[in-house]
């Protein structure tokens, strides 16, 4: 699996993206229901050494108690990246991005992301109030700084102000964000977006929750970024993981 330095670390092109893990499909409640039923601790486990015994390296989650854990259980094992984000939902007690923050620091994260939830909701004086203190919190413990965002405008106002070291963003060749985003960026907006920028970006969407054939979609993306970027796949299931990375594995291998 081809490598893309990001700081001081090598990341794999794709990484293991865990919305899965937690019963969320951002497709329908029957999905949210299958995933909830089959991603069992166990099979969570089985999928990740799925994925690094076939050479992706990293992982991305929110700060949560179980997957975290789980996640521990492989540093041992696997050389692992950590890239955790502050998303707040129904999983974890923590309510708080700074409490998720803390809680990614301690845990050794390799990238600590802000989550959209928080850096999204811009002042009128063109300000995210409170991001720049835990921006500097993040570099003080020696780790990248990233945000997580749905929205260029964010992007372009923190390329203004803010030390931001990469960007969790959406793109896929729909346009799908998420049901009931009401953002206007057309699907060229956000590739101008990403290669006018020379910071890595972690695509996040690639297949639009399950609304894009993985062959079709993962190949317009690895058309279209930086080579300096990297794709964040949800895995849906061991079969689907292992079909996603043998087509990214072939185009490389290709070029």
């Amino acid at each position: 699996m081809k490598r893309i330095k990001i700081g001081n670390k090598d990341y794999s092109k794709i990484i293991v993206g865990t919305n899965a893990f937690y019963g969320h499909s951002h497709f329908s409640d029957a999905r949210d229901a299958e995933y909830k039923k089959r991603f069992s601790d166990e099979y969570i486990k089985t999928v990740i050494s799925m994925c690094f015994n076939k050479g992706v390296n990293s992982i991305e989650t929110c700060a949560n108690e179980r997957i975290i854990k789980i996640i521990n259980d492989f540093k041992n094992e696997f050389n692992l990246n950590l890239i955790g984000t502050t998303r707040i939902d129904e999983t974890s007690p923590m309510k708080s991005h700074q409490i998720k923050l803390k809680y990614l620091i301690e845990n050794k994260a390799d990238m600590c992301v802000i989550h959209s939830q928080f850096v999204d909701r811009i002042s009128s004086n063109e300000e995210i109030k409170g991001l720049k203190t835990m921006i500097d919190e993040i570099h003080s413990a020696g780790l990248l700084a990233g945000i997580s965002t749905h929205k260029n405008s964010t992007v372009e106002l923190c390329e203004k102000k803010y030390d931001i070291d990469v960007y969790l963003y959406p793109f896929n060749m729909l346009g799908f964000v998420y049901l009931g985003y009401s953002g206007k960026e057309t699907i060229k907006e956000r590739l101008d977006l990403i290669n006018n920028i020379d910071k890595p970006f972690i695509v996040m969407k690639p297949l639009a929750a399950g609304r894009i054939p993985p062959k079709e979609g993962l190949e317009y993306i690895l058309d279209n970024i930086k080579d300096s970027d990297i794709i964040t796949l949800g895995i849906g299931s061991i079969e689907e993981a292992e079909e996603s990375i043998n087509i990214i594995d072939s185009y490389l291998s290709d070029k």
